[in-house]
């Protein structure tokens, strides 16, 4: 069983209590401010009917709305994750390194807190893919953690109370291995892939946790 998969089944019993307020909290923060940014982003950048892929879509809790205005098609790797996912009606079991989707078959891209767990090559890798699979003139959306982010911070300081002063050993979300440092370190990445970036959001809408990083491809 993968760490997702653990995730989502949150089977650790020694620190049920702590997740379980960690879920709540996340899902009222999704719920009510994510999701307004998302939307805000998706409005912005697609027209209605545009076919998304939602890349690591998780339960979907987010997509609600704009699965009204968007043909959108939520792939995650985990199986325990699509089977509570009730926004979308089509769900494909998948990574993003071998994604079944036809070359520029879509309009868009968006993912939600994806990225941050992979390595720098990983991230060039699946930023080429997603390349591949976007129309020429599709665009790519990541919301992507700073370092600087307000719900990085806060959890640093959770996870130290939880595991220094409690010592209960607990890990609330997967690692967060490449979060973004600034402007330039995110665009290091979308060169690589052959995309630039049409916009760079980090502010208030979202009170300071996400970068949105807006892509198109390169065109000749």
């Amino acid at each position: 069983m993968n760490d997702w998969d653990r995730y989502w089944l949150k089977k650790d019993k020694k620190d049920g209590i702590v997740s379980i307020l960690y879920d709540r909290i996340a899902l009222f923060y999704r719920r009510y401010i994510i999701i307004q940014i998302l939307n805000f982003f998706l409005d912005k950048n697609y027209s209605a009917n545009s076919l998304l892929l939602h890349a690591g879509c998780g339960n979907g809790d987010v997509d609600a709305k704009a699965a009204r205005k968007f043909i959108i098609l939520s792939l995650d790797m985990s199986l325990i994750a699509l089977k509570t996912n009730s926004s979308s009606d089509m769900l494909v079991q998948g990574d993003i390194f071998r994604m079944p989707v036809k070359e520029e078959s879509l309009d868009g891209i968006y993912s939600l807190g994806l990225m941050e767990h992979f390595t720098e090559n990983e991230i060039v890798e699946i930023l080429k893919k997603f390349s591949q699979v976007v129309k020429k003139n599709g665009k790519i959306i990541l919301f992507w953690p700073s370092e600087c982010s307000l719900s990085v911070l806060f959890l640093k300081i959770v996870h130290f109370i939880i595991n220094n002063i409690f010592r209960m050993d607990t890990k609330l979300h997967p690692d967060e291995i490449t979060r973004i440092r600034s402007y330039w370190h995110t665009k290091s990445f979308c060169e690589k892939a052959d995309l630039k970036i049409t916009d760079y959001y980090f502010g208030p809408r979202d009170l300071f946790t996400y970068v949105v990083v807006t892509l198109k491809k390169r065109l000749a």
